[in-house]
């Protein structure tokens, strides 16, 4: 089971999260239920905009990808992404540090 304690929490206040935040990780661990499940929504430049990419799965094994959604501008994309944190953290998620792109 892999121990997730060295990494920082962030805000849990949805609404603080900047909308620049590209690549929020969601965590959910219950060692006593074996449980380690982790969410990814990440915004990223195409030839054409922005595209919110989906990702989720069980720590250290497969994660499946949800096909990428297309905005226009980043602040198009950031309205999908807070309502994937609030419906995350909602069925006991915690939101990590963000990972260096």
């Amino acid at each position: 089971m892999p121990s997730r304690a060295s990494a920082p929490e962030v805000a849990m206040d949805v609404e603080a999260l900047r909308p620049g935040l590209r690549c929020p990780r969601l965590e959910r661990v219950h060692p006593g239920k074996d449980e380690a499940r982790f969410y990814l929504a990440s915004s990223q430049p195409t030839l054409s905009g922005w595209a919110v990419e989906r990702s989720y799965g069980r720590m250290g094994r497969w994660q499946r990808l949800i096909p990428p959604l297309p905005f226009g501008s980043l602040e198009e994309a950031w309205p999908l992404v807070r309502a994937i944190i609030k419906r995350r953290l909602r069925h006991g998620y915690r939101v990590m540090e963000p990972e260096q792109v």
